[in-house]
């Protein structure tokens, strides 16, 4: 992200103001940057489960074993499962189907889509917070350095060239391609 340099017609105690709330900005626009990305890489990882899940499913095979699976079953207090009861059920393989993956992908899909609308709420409601906060700060210090002249300004009044708003960027694709 390009760092913005502070409006020329500024006072030295303003430049620096605005240098030092700038840093602070870049650090929201890096945070918000980077949980948009990891939301993208869960939702790749969320899509690549349904497909090997159905992988799976097509080949008739079982869940396969984590670590922790094995360990509960070297338990000795732990009763194993009767392998012979799983043979009476109609495998998952007869009921698996085409429009059944589509509805794996589409539940992934509305998921991470409520996921999406969340992030960037959140993040909105971060960049006005940090936005208003550093106004406040910019009016205490128009208010230190001349007192007279803005002692009833408001932090509306304050251009937003002095106290730019960090942009969310909401137009991301959960998908690339």
């Amino acid at each position: 992200f390009p760092q913005i340099t502070p409006p020329p017609s500024l006072s030295d105690p303003l430049k620096e103001l605005f240098k030092q709330q700038e840093v602070v900005r870049m650090k929201l626009r890096l945070q918000h940057s980077i949980e948009r990305e990891k939301l993208i890489v869960s939702n790749e990882q969320e899509v690549l489960r349904v497909h090997y899940r159905a992988a799976r499913t097509l080949a008739n095979q079982t869940l396969p074993f984590s670590a922790c699976t094995v360990l509960l079953d070297a338990e000795v207090y732990n009763v194993p499962l009767d392998a012979q009861a799983d043979d009476s059920k109609t495998s998952v393989r007869d009921r698996f189907n085409a429009r059944q993956f589509m509805s794996w992908l589409q539940d992934v899909d509305d998921k991470f889509d409520k996921l999406k609308t969340c992030l960037l709420m959140r993040q909105q409601h971060e960049a006005a917070a940090l936005n208003a906060v550093q106004r406040l700060e910019w009016q205490l210090k128009l208010q230190e350095l001349d007192p007279a002249t803005y002692k009833s300004i408001s932090i509306y009044e304050i251009q937003e060239f002095y106290v730019p708003l960090v942009d969310v960027n909401d137009d991301f694709e959960l998908t690339p391609i």
